[in-house]
């Protein structure tokens, strides 16, 4: 099995173009932390850390290549041309391509589970390997990684062929601060008359109301007002924070 490993281990750093110096960085960086949990005795290291600082990295990479490219683009731009890059989808497409799921170590009930298709899981271990690059090779070597892996996702927010699912991203968000903040919508509102009906969405994250969008279904509405909610909305780990709406509306 541990041969089976490592021919993975080099068939993926061919495909990405890197030879690690550090081979255990690539281990750590596909070990989930239910593997790293059934085997604590063995103290295996699991990738959250790694996916933190790649996450960092993939956005420095992403904001600065957006900021050189598109001169034209105001700041509203490039973070929502970012977003459409760095998303969990994104990712785990690029994962999927790589088959990263075939080399995952994951404990025993996340692997009966699907783990190892989870978009999820593919996305955090993307990066991950993001920042086992920058942790072995350093910047340059990582830059050229992210920028080679997402050039096709990158050229399509650019030309805006790229589908952008509002309220996808704004899950992933929330999902990302592992339950210390919680995300409801609701329809507030519905009017006209039954062949013209309105919606009106509301984007309800930690009881509090941030946004609300209409169409002409609960479905469109909900995705408008997920798009407002991008631009007010700040998440991490810790949970999630508000800018630039200074009175939200407190549900009871």
């Amino acid at each position: 099995m541990q041969d089976q490993f490592q021919a993975g281990f080099r068939r993926l750093a061919q495909a990405i173009g890197y030879t690690f110096k550090q081979p255990d960085l690539l281990a750590q960086a596909l070990t989930h932390s239910t593997f790293a949990y059934e085997h604590r005795a063995d103290k295996i290291m699991d990738n959250e850390r790694l996916e933190f600082l790649g996450d960092a990295v993939l956005d420095l990479v992403i904001s600065d290549y957006l900021y050189r490219e598109g001169a034209t683009f105001s700041e509203g731009v490039m973070t929502k041309t970012r977003a459409l890059i760095v998303c969990e989808s994104t990712l785990a497409r690029v994962a999927r391509k790589l088959e990263i799921g075939l080399l995952l170590r994951l404990g025993k009930g996340e692997l009966t589970t699907g783990g190892s298709d989870k978009s999820s899981n593919l996305a955090n271990t993307m990066e991950a390997i993001f920042g086992a690059v920058y942790l072995d090779g350093g910047y340059e070597h990582a830059k050229t990684l992210v920028l080679h892996l997402l050039d096709e996702f990158i050229q399509q927010a650019l030309t805006g062929e790229m589908v952008y699912d509002y309220k996808s991203r704004l899950l992933e968000m929330v999902q990302g601060t592992r339950g210390n903040s919680t995300l409801k919508f609701t329809i507030i509102n519905e009017e006209g008359p039954v062949h013209d009906r309105i919606f009106t969405a509301a984007v309800v994250v930690d009881d509090k109301q941030i946004a609300k969008g209409s169409g002409s279904s609960k479905k469109d509405a909900e995705q408008k007002a997920a798009r407002e909610a991008l631009t007010v909305l700040s998440c991490t780990r810790e949970g999630c924070s508000i800018i630039g709406l200074p009175n939200p509306t407190i549900l009871a």
